[in-house]
Order: C-alpha cells, then sequence, then structure tokens
C-alpha cells in the first residue's frame, strides 16, 4: 500500500463540514505556496520544490525539466532517480513521448500504466518498469517553463485523482518560482556583465578577487592577476569612432577567453582596460598565460586600424600583496610601467622597480590628509550619537574608506567581559555573516582580550601563530594579519578596535597611528554613550518598580500579592522561572507560587523544603540579592533546586519570618543592574505583603467585630447562641462550591453574620413569643431585613454587604419580604444565606417548637426548592451537608 498524501485537497474527516474542509486545503496549499516562492536561489528552489512535493505525494522518482522553446527541447534540471546520470544526459524533443506531448499540448497527463502507452519513450540506458506517470507542464506568465514528472514504479502502482489535482496545484506555485528564479538569475547576471563584451565588470572582478584571495589564504596556493590595457586606444576612437573602437574592445574580448585557462576570470574593467584573475598560478604559469594573450592580441586585425597591442601588468598573491584592492593596485602599476617602457609588453611587479600606490612622498602626504578628513567627519559623527553599536558600526563603515581590511570588530568592556558591539566583513568565504555573541571574549584571553589588559596596541603579523590568539570557533585557521587597538578613557580601558587583513605583515605604522587617534576620538564617544546607556536603563528600572508597586497595590490579598510578584518578576527579568518562598511555622522555607515551570518541574519544587535557619546563615555574608550557581547550593541545601541552572536570590525578612524571591538566570547579560532591579523587586514585594498581612489582620479584627456584634444579639436567647456563625460557616462552604470569587465570599461572610442585626429593632417578647404570632407582629417581624440595612448603611466598609442584608429573606417564588423580589432578582449570597438559615433554624430548638431531625429537614428544603429557595442551592447545600455528617 502506498502512504497517503501528507496534504489533501479534502480532508476525510467524519464531522468535518465540506466548506471548512475546503478552507482548511486551500490554507496548506497556501502554506506549501509561500515556502516555495520564498526561495530565491535556482539551485536551491529545484531542491525545495523535490524535497515539498515528495513530503506531499510519496513517489519513486522524480524529474524536473527545463523547457528551450525555440529549439522544441526539453532540458533535465534536476532528477531523483536511480538512474539519473543517464536521464540528466538525455534530452527529448517536444513531440517525443509522453513528456514532449505534456509540453507541445500544454495538457497534464496522468498515466497509471505508462509503460504500456503508446505514447511512451525511454530514456536511453533505464529500463522499461511497470510505472505510473504523473506530467504536468510547469507555466507561467503564458509561457511554457518546463515539465515536472513523478512516478511510481511497479505492478499495482497508481496515482489517485485527488493526487493529480494536488499535483497540478503545486505545479503552478513550481511554474511560477522557477520563473522568478529565472528571472532573478538573468538580472544578477546583466548586474555583474559588461554588455558590450559579456565579461564580467569591473563588481564582479573585485568580489571573485576576493574570494580567490581567501581560498588562497586556506590552501596557501597563489593567485595571479593581470591587468591589461589596449595601447594607443584613444586614438582609435579618435580617428576611426566608437563603432570601430567598439569592435576592437569585442575582438580583444574573444582574443582574451580563448587564451586563458578555463577555471580563470576575465573582466572589462571599464573603458579599454581589462583583469584577469587566475587561482593556483604560480609564477612561470601567470607568465605564460600573459605571453599568449600579447601574441594572439597581435593577432588581431581590425579593417583601417591594423594590429591591436596590449601592456600587461602581472602580480602576485600573497607574495605582493593579499588584499584585493592592493593587489590590484600592484598590478595596475605593473601594467603602467610597461606603457611606460615603450607598450606591447608585460611587466612583473617589483618592489624595486615599480612603486605601490602608497609609497611615494606626495601619495603619503595625500593619505594622511584622507585620514585627517575622516577623523573630522568621524569625531561629528560619534558626538551626534548615544548607542555604543551605532557608534561601532559608524567606525568600521569609515574605517573601510581608508583601510581595505577583511573585517571589523568593535568591542566594549563589561567588568571581565569584552563585548562586540559591531562587526563587518567576512571571516572566511562561507561565512559571510556572524553572531556577535561568537566573538565575545574575556579581559585577558585572546588578542582582543590581551588589548583590553594592557591597554597596548597590538600589531601582530601572523594572527594564526601568535601564542596568545584563540580561535573563533566553527572557522578555519588562515594567513591573517592583525591590528588591536584599545579605546583609553583616561587610565580606563572602555574598548577594543580589531581590524583584520588576509595574508601575513598586512599593516604598518601608520595604520597603527591612524587607529590609535581614531580610538582616541572612539573612547569618548563610547564612554559618554555608557553613561547615558546606564542612565537610561537605570530610569527604565525606575519605571518599571513604579509600575511592579502600583501593579501590587491593585492585588486583592496576600495570595494575589504573591502570585502577581512572581508573574512581574520573570517579566521584569526575563526570567523563564521564578517563584517565591515562605517560611512556614515549622521553620521551613516552602514554595508558595511558582510561575513558568512544566507540570512535571512544579510537582518537584513544590515538594521541596529548605531549613529557613540554614538559609539565613548562607544568605548572611550577602548584603542584598546574589546569584547562586548549581555548586553553591551547599550553602543552603546539600540537593540544589537544579543541577544545571543558575539563580538570582533576594532574600528579605518582614516580622522575623523570611521570604525569599527566586528567578531562574535568563540567558545573557545578568549583572548588577539586573540584581539592583531585583533588590528593588524584593523591596516592594515586601512592603506589598506587609500592607497585605496588616489589611488581613484589620479585616479579621473587623470581622470579629462583627461576629461579636451578631453573637451579643443572640446571646440572651439560649436557643440562637452561635446562630449566625453556625450559618456563616456553612455559607461560605457552599458559597465555595457555587464557584464565588474571594471578594464575594467576603461579602457573604459579614451578609450571614449580619443577616439578622435588625432585630435589635425588634421587641425581645415578639422575637422569643412562643406561640403563634398575630397578623401584626409577623408585619413587624418581617420589618427586620430593612433595619439590619439600615443599621449598617453609615459604615463604608460594609456597602456592598446591604443589599444581601435586605434581601435574605426574599423567597425564588417572590412571596418574601420585604421588597417580594424574585428569581435571579435576589442576590446570590441572600439565597445562600436563606437556605442556611432555613436548615439551622429547623434542625434547632425554637421558642414555638422543638428541633426536627436531619431527614425531616432535608425533606422540607427539598419540598420548598422552586418556591421558597434557589433549586441550585438547595442541591449544593445538601451536598455539603452530607459531606459534613460524613466526616
Amino acid at each position: 500500500m502506498r502512504p497517503e498524501p501528507h496534504l489533501r485537497l479534502l480532508p476525510e474527516e467524519p464531522g468535518v463540514p465540506a466548506e471548512a474542509a475546503l478552507v482548511e486545503s486551500y490554507r496548506r496549499l497556501a502554506d506549501v505556496f509561500h515556502d516555495v516562492l520564498a526561495e530565491q536561489s535556482l539551485d536551491a528552489l529545484l531542491v525545495r520544490i523535490a524535497d515539498t512535493l515528495a513530503d506531499l505525494i510519496p513517489h519513486d522518482s522524480l524529474t524536473i525539466y527545463e523547457a528551450v522553446e525555440a529549439q522544441g527541447l526539453l532540458v533535465p534540471m534536476i532528477t531523483r532517480d536511480e538512474y539519473a546520470d543517464e536521464i540528466m544526459r538525455s534530452r527529448i524533443g517536444f513531440d517525443e513521448g509522453v513528456t514532449g506531448w505534456v509540453a507541445s499540448r500544454r495538457e497534464a497527463a496522468l498515466v497509471n500504466e505508462a509503460h504500456l502507452d503508446p505514447r511512451v519513450s525511454v530514456v536511453p540506458g533505464t529500463p522499461v518498469d511497470p510505472e505510473a506517470l504523473i506530467s504536468i507542464p510547469l507555466i507561467a506568465r503564458a509561457q511554457i517553463k518546463g515539465v515536472l514528472n513523478i512516478y511510481r514504479v511497479g505492478e499495482q502502482a497508481i496515482f489517485s485523482p485527488a493526487e493529480f489535482e494536488l499535483a497540478k496545484r503545486f505545479a503552478d506555485a513550481a511554474a511560477l518560482a522557477l520563473d522568478n528564479a529565472q528571472i532573478r538569475a538573468r538580472l544578477e547576471h546583466q548586474a555583474q556583465t559588461d554588455s558590450l563584451t559579456g565579461l564580467f565588470n569591473h563588481r564582479a572582478f573585485h568580489e571573485r578577487l576576493l574570494n580567490a584571495l581567501q581560498e588562497a589564504s586556506r590552501t596557501h596556493r597563489p593567485v595571479a592577476v593581470l591587468m591589461l590595457d589596449i595601447d594607443n586606444f584613444k586614438r582609435v576612437n579618435d580617428v576611426h569612432g566608437h563603432g570601430v573602437g567598439d569592435e576592437v574592445l569585442k575582438q580583444l574580448a574573444e582574443t582574451l577567453r580563448s587564451s586563458v585557462r578555463p577555471q580563470d576570470v576575465v573582466c572589462r574593467l571599464g573603458g579599454e582596460e581589462f583583469g584577469v584573475i587566475m587561482s593556483a598560478c604560480d609564477g612561470s604559469d601567470a607568465v605564460r598565460v600573459a605571453e599568449r594573450i600579447v601574441a594572439r592580441a597581435g593577432e588581431v586585425e581590425v579593417p583601417a586600424v591594423g594590429a591591436v597591442t596590449v601592456s600587461v601588468g602581472l602580480a602576485r598573491g600573497p607574495e605582493h600583496a593579499m588584499n584585493p584592492r592592493e593587489l590590484t593596485a600592484c598590478a595596475e602599476a605593473a601594467m603602467m610601467t610597461a606603457k611606460a617602457q615603450g607598450k606591447n609588453r608585460i611587466v612583473l611587479y617589483d618592489d624595486e622597480g615599480t612603486e605601490r600606490p602608497d609609497e611615494p612622498a606626495k601619495a603619503r602626504d595625500i593619505r594622511s590628509i584622507a585620514h585627517l578628513k575622516m577623523l573630522q567627519s568621524l569625531s561629528g559623527k560619534l558626538n551626534r550619537l548615544n548607542d555604543v553599536r551605532q557608534i561601532g558600526d559608524e567606525i568600521a563603515g569609515e574605517l573601510r574608506s581608508l583601510i581595505d581590511y577583511h573585517n571589523c570588530r568593535v568591542s566594549v568592556i563589561d567588568g571581565d567581559d569584552v563585548v562586540p558591539v559591531a562587526f563587518r566583513g567576512d571571516l572566511t568565504a562561507d561565512t559571510v555573516a556572524l553572531p556577535l555573541e561568537l566573538l565575545r571574549a574575556k579581559v585577558g584571553v585572546g588578542i582582543t582580550g590581551r588589548c583590553a589588559e594592557t591597554g597596548e596596541s597590538l600589531l601582530i603579523g601572523d594572527a594564526g601563530n601568535c601564542e596568545f590568539a584563540t580561535r573563533i570557533p566553527g572557522t578555519p585557521v588562515i594567513e591573517e594579519s592583525l591590528l588591536a587597538v584599545a579605546l583609553r578613557y583616561g587610565s580606563r580601558v572602555v574598548g577594543v578596535v580589531v581590524v583584520s587583513k588576509l595574508g601575513l605583515d598586512q599593516f604598518d605604522e601608520d595604520d597603527v597611528r591612524l587607529l590609535e587617534v581614531l580610538a582616541g576620538h572612539a573612547a569618548v564617544a563610547v564612554e559618554n554613550a555608557s553613561l547615558y546607556e546606564a542612565a537610561r536603563r537605570e530610569a527604565e528600572s525606575a519605571t518599571s518598580l513604579l509600575e511592579f508597586g502600583r501593579e501590587l497595590a491593585t492585588a486583592a490579598n496576600l495570595d494575589d500579592i504573591l502570585q502577581r510578584v512572581v508573574e512581574l518578576s520573570a517579566d521584569l527579568l526575563a526570567s523563564s522561572r521564578t517563584s517565591i518562598w515562605l517560611e512556614d511555622e515549622e521553620g521551613r522555607l516552602a514554595p508558595s507560587k511558582l510561575h513558568g515551570y512544566t507540570p512535571a518541574e512544579r510537582a518537584s519544587v513544590e515538594s521541596r523544603r529548605f531549613d529557613a535557619a540554614k538559609a539565613r546563615a548562607g544568605f548572611a555574608a550577602q548584603s542584598g540579592p546574589f546569584v547562586l550557581g548549581p555548586s553553591e547550593w551547599t550553602r543552603i541545601e546539600n540537593d540544589p533546586l537544579d543541577s544545571e541552572a543558575s539563580y538570582a536570590l533576594a532574600p528579605v525578612e518582614i516580622d522575623g519570618r523570611l521570604i525569599c524571591i527566586v528567578a531562574a538566570l535568563p540567558p545573557g547579560d545578568f549583572g548588577e543592574r539586573e540584581l539592583r532591579l531585583l533588590g528593588g523587586l524584593a523591596h516592594q514585594a515586601k512592603l506589598a505583603i506587609a500592607n497585605a498581612s496588616n489589611y488581613e489582620g484589620l479585616e479579621q479584627t473587623f470581622v470579629s467585630t462583627v461576629e461579636a456584634l451578631a453573637n451579643a444579639l443572640e446571646a440572651n436567647d439560649e436557643y440562637t447562641s452561635r446562630h449566625a456563625r453556625w450559618i456563616t460557616d456553612l455559607s461560605l462552604r457552599v458559597g465555595r462550591e457555587l464557584g464565588l470569587d474571594d471578594g464575594a465570599l467576603k461579602h457573604l461572610e459579614l451578609a450571614a453574620l449580619l443577616h439578622d442585626i435588625g432585630k435589635i429593632g425588634i421587641p425581645s417578647d415578639v422575637l422569643s413569643k412562643p406561640g403563634r404570632l398575630t397578623i401584626e407582629e409577623r408585619r413587624l417581624i418581617e420589618t427586620h431585613p430593612a433595619l439590619g440595612e439600615g443599621i449598617i448603611a453609615p459604615i463604608e466598609r460594609l456597602q456592598a454587604v446591604r443589599p444581601i442584608v435586605r434581601h435574605c429573606h426574599e423567597r425564588w417564588d417572590g412571596r418574601g419580604y420585604p421588597d417580594a423580589i424574585a428569581g435571579e432578582q435576589i442576590p446570590l449570597e441572600s439565597r445562600i444565606i436563606l437556605v442556611c438559615d432555613a436548615y439551622h433554624a429547623m434542625t434547632t430548638d425554637r421558642p414555638y417548637r422543638k428541633r426536627l431531625s436531619h431527614p425531616e429537614a432535608v425533606r422540607r428544603l427539598n419540598d420548598g426548592a422552586g418556591t421558597q429557595f434557589d433549586p441550585s442551592v438547595v442541591n449544593v447545600c445538601l451536598d455539603v451537608l452530607g459531606d459534613l455528617r460524613a466526616t
């Protein structure tokens, strides 16, 4: 059995509406299309198409052909098949086989017995196997771009109609992606190609020369550069016109192509100047190629112009230079020497016979003026910046204009760390982007760390063999020169600038002086930016603490405060796991609230207990929050909280009770600023917890006062003594089961205690009358809920309790008092108190009757459910009473 495709047009799931399934299938296809269309490289796109299609529609073989419509041919671009070599060598005409039929008619084909189809054509060298075939034309912008074929092999092999439809929809996206990639490749080729000669242009020359020099550094094989200039070319344009001049340029371009080695790169640099890059080429081979070029150029005959001659300069890397600009300058100097010596000849660069552009005194003066202008410009720019990363980028950018470095990195000092803030350039030809974290170093370690430690400039001619150098992980050993200069602010080193060039001994004393002067300007800017950043972060910390305090101030109770402490601490410290530990009555630190832990981690941590006395002893040496690593947990407990992670701890004492906030250290920096922030959080939490504890104490005092008042009301009645507290406890149990929150439960507790407070205004002889009440006496009794509300009305703390007290004798059917409201109009708390009060009244002795049994009281509650009582409250109350009697 073939596996089902991973993506269906309509998922066959029971109960899923067809419309929803269709929308889901389109969403999945859109995701696939997005992935395919996002690929930019043509080669990578072909691989992405093949991989994606293998996931969508399992198959045994795949081939994607490119259509050459002008020739009526299909050329394989990628294949995944046992006979890949044979397929890639084949060419298929538009009228050949099923594939050609699909291309010529632009119509997809599903052929489940392809080996029996009369249109079949077998690729030479491949067997004829029973197979099923889907062949789809790739059409974009009304043009045939190619054909996509997938096969399943075997007698029972088939593709379903649903897979055929899916393949066609996928092919639409693949065709558009191929078209986009081909257009992009053409544009990139045009951007690197000279339109007149078809050779690479100036931009491509420098890119390929840089790659060649990087490869030479790894392989230790030389690179040769030829610079060619057509002799007397200006006279050709002036006398014969630019049309003839263009013809000379095109013929010389063809001569160059035919004269160099296949792997050599030929470029037109501009005007009549050409360049040739020859990798892995020693001096004698380069000279032979140059001689061949000169000889063949002399054979070029242009009517009315005559023979064409060229002057050639030759330089070698790393012998003469290991930097693209400098090696080009050497070859150009040799070429100019060839012209000066009579033209039509080859000159090999020689330090004595030719001069490098930066050697003459005049050139040195120009270079010094350029340095001064750059430093003046840089100083102005740096003074306007207050971000160290922007400062680093600006330094690296300005240096590029004067030092043709391989890479440049700018770092700042943070305690014992050298922290990179900017990087520009490359490490290797394959590494064009580098995480700055890999360049991080310790003061005193490596070339950058040594410079930071000593504050002295380091000129390293061979970084690979430097005794104190350290290699960046993942990078090869190459021939490289380094120049490291410290950014000194007074006597302190605040940062380091390091520049690199490929090759040995590529820097001189002028480069050192330039970088030292630049470092003086940069150090002031970095120090100012650091002070600004420190002030900004302190302001952020203060704002965060203010918001933290505001959040805690809105917490309803101690439990809510503790929960907010761990949540807000995790957010402000970017910690993945936070917790708060409280000292219990037995002198042990126990976790109270956790945040960010998985269920398994939570179960483990919640079972932990630490000896508070031992913890105090371990914390004694600390004056504030501190960091505790896995190996340091023995100061508190032999068994660490986590065998790998480090934690920041902030212990505080409240009324002799130890409380500790614990936060797992986040990745990256966690220094003094973060510890100060944690200390501020702990102080705010301490105040909030102390206030909450005081408030809860006041609240308890208030409730006790209310309870005492209720008991005083009933103290002269032996039948109702402790009546209010019993009803209150039962009401709270019922309220919790009904899902009341903490605030509602507090209101319920106060209302239950005060529900009969209005009876203080009813004569005692009426309250304790053993016989039947008269109509007037009953009317008097029914005024006590309104009297109770009036008694507590002046107390601001009890405003939310007033309606509960007023309505605790209303009936579910609306026949209660004092307002005769019904159903959900009655506050839920009032309905709870009514049921609990009724049960207690029935099961206790009263002046007018003896207590009823529990079963009888339950029967009467059930009878009254839906008329006198809320049925849902009755059900919950009876469940609670059953649990209480069971215990």
